[in-house]
């Protein structure tokens, strides 16, 4: 198989794009399928060139930012750069990657300003998704390159390129970086191996050691080391299962524990304090917590995308996901994370089971089903790091990076009288669910609700809006399980979505 293809088939696999809008076959990032033929080509002298015409709002965005009270983007001066990767050094400064040229940039949050930093040893015409960078503790920043299957360091001078270690049976795919000791962790997503760096080596020849995956034939994804220094990470085939995976470093030994039925391409990982693993379903609108001591797993939902964001003009979508993408803690222990076709920024707090999911202003519609509606898309909002406060974000169709203030106050406050239900079958059961302002509110409220049962084994009801003043008010949320429901335990997920931000709390059913 070329090595375009099996990109492309990784690319599809990863859940990365609405397949549904756009044909497989033109989203390749490789050379072979993305130079413009000369019927459709207009020379810019950017590096939008790498796009026939007619695909480059698709793929370049409108060159525009949007804000609102919680986000402000910032445009990237190189005119479809294509922002991917992302990071943050000790001194507050924002790096990320290009994947349309190659090149690293720096943003000065203090200043509001850019220097891009040109990689001269990048193949003119070139794209590769760098999927991975993290800011080392000698200084130096360090990426990954698909296409060109090597490690890249820039030390703020120069460039140096280490080529990734092969796989015995397949391509390789350098993906995403953890940095761990002296050590950066590299998953290797189609090669079946997680790779292990000095940061501090010098010269061409990388020095390195490996983990195999247990299969030949899965996808190996991002992975996290917990404060045992185990490390963690999943293998898997798209919509097929496959294991979630503890390696101890020590003993070289490796421990699979089986991935639950509906989890279908989890690509976020991260350990929380509490020792938790916490992945992510780019393919779902679900993530899971597995408890290393009880080796179980337990569903959680994101809710239900606003219609703006997938359009649905056709009228054929009839269950629109958000894919939860990459997750990571904060220094506070809440855990955040990118939904891609959500177009949010979102953050669960695993002590309160709440949810707030955060609007991304800018849409590109050409990523959605969006033929006649404005305001309408999503951004593929594809990475983000979090430095205190302030969780950065690149719009990768958009060609903006944006950050998000968490400290900003949200406009209201969300409770439920009871977070724990017991129900048998063909049994009704009443959540109120309260609402407090904390502010003048100038609009109504939507209700929100979504759920992890799977075959409509629970139902969830309420009014569809609702007008506050300055006084809480409490909405009542019928639960409904249906008399043929299987047994187990579900979370429910109640919400109230004001302007650009959706408020959640998770209640737990528990079938009988």
């Amino acid at each position: 198989m070329k090595k375009h293809t099996k990109r492309i088939l990784a690319f599809a696999l990863m859940a990365v794009f609405i397949v549904s809008v756009v044909s497989v076959a033109g989203l390749s990032i490789s050379k072979s399928s993305t130079k413009p033929t000369t019927e459709t080509t207009t020379t810019t002298g950017t590096p939008a060139d790498n796009y026939p015409v007619d695909k480059r709002v698709t793929f370049c965005g409108t060159n525009s930012t949007k804000s609102n009270r919680y986000i402000t983007e910032f445009n990237v001066p190189t005119f479809c750069a294509q922002p991917l990767a992302i990071t943050t050094d000790t001194s507050g400064n924002v790096w990320f990657t290009e994947s349309n040229t190659g090149n690293i940039a720096k943003f000065d949050p203090f200043s509001r300003t850019f220097t891009e930093y040109q990689n001269d040893r990048w193949p003119k015409g070139d794209q590769s998704m760098m999927w991975g960078m993290a800011y080392a503790p000698d200084g130096n920043i360090w990426f990954t390159d698909e296409f060109h299957d090597v490690m890249w360091k820039f030390d703020k001078n120069n460039f140096t390129s280490f080529k990734y270690p092969k796989s015995e049976v397949r391509e390789t795919f350098p993906q995403r970086i953890v940095i761990d000791g002296q050590k950066l962790l590299v998953n290797d997503f189609i090669g079946n191996k997680i790779t292990f760096f000095d940061y501090t080596q010098s010269g061409q020849e990388i020095r390195y050691s490996k983990v195999n995956s247990q299969t030949n034939d899965t996808l190996t994804a991002s992975l996290t080391v917990d404060s045992d220094k185990k490390i963690w990470y999943t293998v898997w085939k798209f919509q097929q299962g496959g294991s979630l995976v503890r390696y101890d470093p020590q003993t070289s030994n490796g421990t699979a524990f089986n991935l639950p039925y509906g989890m279908l391409a989890p690509n976020g990982i991260s350990s929380s304090p509490e020792n938790k693993i916490w992945i992510t379903d780019a393919a779902s609108s679900f993530f899971f917590s597995f408890d290393k001591q009880s080796e179980q797993f337990t569903r959680f939902t994101t809710s239900i995308p606003r219609e703006s964001t997938y359009g649905n003009s056709s009228g054929l979508i009839k269950t629109p996901i958000s894919r939860p993408y990459w997750n990571q803690f904060d220094n506070t222990g809440r855990l955040w994370f990118n939904e891609q076709t959500g177009n949010s920024i979102a953050v669960f707090d695993p002590t309160k089971e709440t949810l707030v999911e955060y609007f991304i202003p800018s849409q590109n519609p050409n990523w959605s089903d969006c033929s006649g509606i404005k305001e309408c898309g999503v951004a593929q909002v594809l990475d983000f790091t979090i430095n205190n406060d302030k969780i950065w974000f690149t719009e990768w169709v958009e060609n903006n990076i944006a950050v998000l203030d968490s400290s900003i106050p949200l406009p209201i406050e969300v409770n439920v009288d009871k977070k724990n239900l017991t129900m048998s079958r063909a049994e009704n059961s009443t959540i109120l669910f309260t609402i407090t302002p904390k502010e003048q509110l100038v609009e109504p409220i939507t209700i929100t609700t979504a759920n992890t049962s799977t075959l409509n084994d629970i139902k969830v009801a309420s009014e569809n809006q609702i007008t506050i003043g300055d006084k809480p008010e409490t909405v009542p949320f019928t639960v409904s399980v249906d008399r043929f429901a299987l047994s187990g335990t579900y979370k429910i997920l109640l919400g109230a979505r004001y302007q650009e931000v959706t408020i959640s709390q998770y209640v737990t059913v528990t079938v009988k």
